[in-house]
């Protein structure tokens, strides 16, 4: 008993940032954003919520839940995210699951860590919910994979993430991610520092530059990410 409830691992985490930009979307306005989560893990499963509460758009929330599970010591991990955009009118309905109507949408992840690297490649499918539709009303299935590298700087104690991402599918301009046919979605830097406090406790911050070029947009975003 006291050996498997060992394996069980509990964090609490949120980020304060300039701007809330996803994959090369920016959503929630041109304002700071909070963004609180949980997650809870045993072995190689994990399961997680994370929100997104813009300060300037008190219309734009964002509510999403994950179960995952890693394998093959964690060079695979497979997932299912459910996305949410919450309104707290009264007209709004959160259960509402209805395949036509809802305003969820899942998600099936795989990322795959290449041994004896920093290199990780994954690939992302929305499966169900408010993907995009063709002119038929069929759901797009959007795509979207990703390459990424860390590299870590011990002199400085900083470590850089390196991230091109593509959006596979969306041709005639029904994509959910805005592209016509594939496209480079999201390429970004993003450089992390641990800022001292304490002996005993360091605050990350963090800068990113974040390039699309289907909607040629660049940003630039800044924050802090607490973990307990």
């Amino acid at each position: 008993m006291g050996s498997s409830f060992a394996q069980v691992s509990f964090n609490v985490s949120a980020d304060l940032q300039s701007r809330y930009v996803w994959r090369g979307q920016a959503l929630g306005g041109n304002a700071p954003c909070f963004e609180p989560g949980a997650n809870i893990g045993y072995k190689g499963l994990s399961f997680g919520v994370w929100g997104a509460y813009s300060f300037n758009n008190t219309e734009y929330q964002e509510l999403d839940w994950s179960l995952s599970y890693s394998f093959l010591d964690e060079m695979f991990t497979i997932m299912v995210t459910d996305y949410s955009f919450p309104s707290y009118s009264s007209a709004f309905h959160y259960f509402n699951y209805d395949a036509n109507t809802t305003n969820h949408v899942i998600e099936g992840g795989l990322v795959f860590k290449v041994p004896s690297t920093h290199l990780s490649l994954s690939l992302y499918t929305n499966l169900y919910g408010a993907d995009a539709r063709t002119i038929d009303d069929e759901l797009v299935y959007s795509t979207y994979t990703e390459l990424a590298y860390e590299l870590e700087c011990s002199k400085i104690n900083t470590t850089f993430n390196f991230v091109a991402g593509c959006a596979i599918n969306g041709k005639e301009n029904y994509s959910f991610y805005g592209n016509n046919g594939l496209g480079i979605v999201n390429l970004g830097i993003t450089a992390t520092h641990a800022l001292e406090i304490t002996p005993s406790f360091s605050l990350p911050i963090y800068a990113q530059v974040i390039a699309n070029p289907v909607d040629n947009k660049m940003y630039l975003v800044g924050g802090a990410h607490i973990e307990l």
